[in-house]
């Protein structure tokens, strides 16, 4: 028998001897004149102390102890909440009684996350819709929040203060092998945002780290099994021309009549998979291209808004013609596997059309922007989680994994991508 059970069986004998000494003292003083109330007093005491000592020591062998550290942090966060919700004025007296809405806390099994459901009601229906917790949370914050699916309940997620999902590669290898590890069609955006290839609309101030995000999506692109048909346009011949140069010099425009030519080979591409594609559905009717195991063809406009600037100054037959160009790309390019993704600094309609912004399921905006930038990408009245965003740090929406803005932190790429890029492009070569 080991110390540990011989101590239990030792404590657990000693509060029954305790309670039995306790009956027997009890009896004493019926049968004789004696006052042992004292005595009595005393071996209660010790006998409750004794047993939330055991019981703290049972309760501590049946739940491990990260158990016990996620229920001490959910009470402490609870407490916390109710007494805030209480100073808040969200109490409802019932029969001389203050009622608060009821609450409900969870929490991922590593702590990083979690959920707050709060329910809802008439009265403070409104209230719960705009009011932020976080200060309520101890160490946790509200990355965003929604009303349930009956309206009973608004839910809160919750993200640990000093989380991050960022990836840090300190070489090419390292980045591949993670790449490696995802769906030919997919591409990380950090270590828990995984989204499938789709038109993207990139917004970022300068120095927001939107180039290098850029970076990290041209890389994985680059590093899997079925190649991309890459494309790159750079009016402003920055260092996206520089890299593409090393990728597809066929295939890289900077001068605004190269853009357009470049747009019209995309959509003549895409017009060719099209034919080829309407024989190969007789195999599958909702297919798309991803089945056949086809190529994707990527289209990469940094800068867009000069381009559209420079559009803007020319004759209303060649606006109306890349008009057409891009809006055909848009709404026809998903199903054949023709994919359009736009850099800019701000996304105004007098930048990009509503039309076009409103048919691009992935936006992503990094670093600290404007409210009117904010409002332009995901639409009004969506709630930013109102914290300080580091370069490379931002919100996206995405339909299948954030329909609300959601924390995205892009990752570190700690090596040289121009060599990195020569080197994976002659690969594929």
């Amino acid at each position: 028998m080991n110390r540990d059970a011989l101590s239990h069986i030792l404590l657990i004998g000693s509060i029954l001897f305790l309670f039995i000494l306790d009956t027997t003292l009890g009896h004493l003083e019926q049968v004789a004149p004696v006052n042992l109330q004292g005595l009595r007093n005393f071996t209660g005491v010790l006998a409750m102390i004794l047993t939330i000592i055991e019981g703290w020591r049972i309760w501590k062998l049946v739940l491990k102890p990260e158990d016990i550290d996620r229920l001490l942090l959910r009470w402490r966060i609870l407490f916390s909440l109710q007494r805030q919700l209480l100073d808040a004025g969200f109490g409802i007296e019932r029969f001389w009684l203050l009622e608060l809405p009821k609450v409900e806390l969870s929490f991922s099994e590593d702590l990083l996350t979690g959920i707050l459901k709060v329910q809802n009601s008439v009265k403070f229906s409104k209230r719960l819709d705009d009011i932020d917790f976080s200060s309520a949370l101890l160490n946790y914050k509200i990355e965003r929040h929604f009303i349930s699916r009956d309206a009973n309940w608004y839910i809160y997620e919750l993200l640990r203060a000093d989380v991050s999902f960022r990836l840090t590669f300190s070489s090419l290898t390292s980045f591949m092998l993670t790449t490696d590890h995802l769906d030919p069609y997919e591409l990380f955006l950090d270590a828990r945002s995984i989204c499938r290839l789709q038109h993207t609309l990139l917004v970022g101030q300068t120095g927001s780290g939107k180039t290098y995000a850029l970076y990290s999506l041209i890389l994985q692109m680059l590093c899997k099994r079925i190649p991309y048909e890459l494309y790159f346009a750079d009016p402003k011949g920055s260092s996206i021309s520089v890299l593409s140069q090393q990728i597809a010099p066929d295939r890289t425009a900077v001068s605004f009549d190269e853009i357009v030519d470049l747009l019209e080979n995309f959509v003549a591409a895409m017009e060719e998979r099209k034919t080829e594609f309407a024989d190969q559905l007789n195999a599958r009717l909702d297919a798309d291209y991803r089945y056949f195991e086809l190529a994707p063809h990527v289209l990469i406009i940094d800068e867009y808004a000069a381009f559209s600037a420079v559009v803007a100054t020319k004759e209303k037959k060649v606006r109306d013609h890349v008009e057409a160009l891009m809006h055909q790309i848009i709404l026809m390019g998903r199903q054949l596997g023709f994919f359009v993704i736009l850099v800019m600094q701000k996304s105004d309609a007098k930048l990009i059309t509503t039309a076009l912004r409103d048919n691009i399921p992935l936006k992503i905006v990094l670093g600290n922007a404007e409210d009117t930038t904010y409002e332009t990408t995901f639409g009004t009245g969506v709630d930013i989680p109102p914290m300080d965003y580091p370069p490379g740090d931002g919100v996206f929406t995405e339909p299948s994994l954030a329909r609300t803005p959601k924390l995205v932190q892009f990752p570190t790429l700690d090596f040289d991508i121009l060599n990195a890029a020569k080197e994976v492009a002659a690969w594929v070569l």
